[in-house]
């Protein structure tokens, strides 16, 4: 798109790009910024937490759970305000509750610092932060939705493929009350700051169409999605379908597991007698898979339907749950990485757009929010499980071989999850 567009902020220097590849810019940053809330980057905090203050696998659990917690209850309101006013005021909110609170995780000294800090934090990064991108892009692409969300999962995988092994040399040089400040320092430069200069609500509000399409005409976004191809559902509509339903179930059960693996695969990497910083690169190869891999899947998905992407992702799932029981070595450690890496770069497509994918835009928010407490209820028992069977046996393997089982749930479901049209 070569013709100029409104002059919608100051500060984006290409008045002939598409402005939505500025909402692009601010949500990739976003993305990288709020990869400390993920389990992956908490998993290299954990160890060195424990040797300072002592706590049980199952006490940082506790703080995971609560984020996941947090985050869906909170989405039910944030998705209707997304819907109606646009990600600009809840992403830079977001951010600033970012920035306090890993100052004050920097600072914590009893469990339940930890649990209120991180726990609201995790939760303003799923509602505010990744909600907030997820509604801005769904509004601005429709047609390059694939490649959008692909470059979207660049970004985060990006955050936490870059991030855990200059975390782990600052632990080292400085103390992990050092990484959590050089984290929110970070934060405040790459996703407030952006959110707050580029982030806007829909491209109808300035005269434009999705995907930098031409305006014949004053158009709505009914108009706008029909001439897409996209219906758009209303909250009450999706709900009275098996559809959405199968997908709550499905995402819950991918969820559940997930998070789980991602806080405490370090961990369980390191009893299996990698060190430290083996684990680190074990952490790093399969991240490092997934942002490689991203992007491609975006461009699939805008062939190909969401459903076929999900289960893929979930059946790669299960075969590294199993090799992840299978570990002895760091070689091993390697083949779970770029199997759960693969799953990762497809899921990190399919989580962000499904909704978007099956019901459209315009309620992508409300539907999202009304999903996300039950989807977090359910995820918060896999890392709790995960930490609990830990502080009992001493190992992970009896949690890795139950999500093995999780994971057959979810492909189950998303096989229900088939696509609907109003005139059926």
């Amino acid at each position: 798109m070569t013709t100029k567009q409104p002059r919608i902020s100051r500060f984006w220097p290409f008045p002939r790009l598409y402005y939505g590849w500025a909402i692009m810019t601010a949500s990739m940053l976003n993305a990288a910024a709020s990869v400390p809330m993920q389990g992956p980057i908490l998993g290299v905090f954990v160890r060195p937490i424990q040797d300072e203050l002592g706590w049980s696998a199952l006490h940082i659990s506790i703080g995971f759970a609560l984020g996941s917690g947090v985050g869906g209850i909170s989405s039910v309101w944030v998705g209707r305000v997304l819907d109606r006013r646009g990600a600009r005021g809840v992403t830079v909110v977001a951010g600033m509750i970012l920035v306090g609170c890993m100052v004050g995780l920097a600072a914590m000294t009893q469990v339940w610092h930890f649990w209120g800090f991180f726990g609201v934090a995790r939760g303003t990064a799923a509602a505010g932060a990744q909600l907030g991108t997820m509604v801005a892009l769904a509004s601005w692409f429709v047609r390059k939705r694939g490649r959008v969300v692909g470059l979207l999962g660049v970004g985060q995988r990006a955050g936490q493929t870059i991030m855990p092994l200059p975390i782990v040399a600052i632990i080292a040089w400085l103390g992990w009350r050092e990484a959590w400040l050089a984290r929110a320092g970070f934060a405040f430069l790459a996703l407030v700051l952006p959110s707050a200069a580029y982030m806007r609500r829909r491209p109808e509000d300035y005269g434009m169409l999705p995907d930098g399409r031409r305006p014949t005409h004053d158009v709505s976004i009914g108009e706008a999605s029909e001439e897409a191809g996209e219906e758009l559902w209303s909250l009450a509509e999706a709900k009275r379908t098996v559809t959405l339903w199968a997908l709550i179930v499905a995402q819950a059960a991918v969820v559940l597991s997930v998070n789980a693996t991602n806080l405490h695969i370090s961990a369980h990497l390191q009893d299996k007698g990698l060190s430290q910083q083996q684990a680190a690169t074990a952490l790093t190869v399969y991240l490092a898979v997934a942002m490689l891999s991203v992007f491609g899947w975006g461009l699939v998905m805008e062939r190909v339907h969401t459903r076929y992407l999900a289960l893929t992702s979930v059946a790669l799932y299960f075969t590294a749950m199993v090799l992840a029981i299978a570990v002895t070595s760091f070689p091993t450690a390697v083949m779970f990485s770029l199997v759960f890496g693969s799953a990762l770069g497809v899921w990190t497509v399919v989580s962000r757009m499904m909704f978007a994918n099956y019901f459209g835009r315009r309620s992508f928010g409300t539907i999202r929010g009304f999903a996300a407490p039950i989807m977090a209820g359910v995820s918060m028992v896999g890392p709790i499980f995960a930490g609990r069977v830990w502080d009992v046996t001493g190992s992970y393997d009896l949690s890795f071989t139950l999500f093995a089982g999780v994971f057959g749930i979810a492909f189950v479901a998303f096989a229900f999850a088939k696509p609907v049209t109003k005139g059926t």
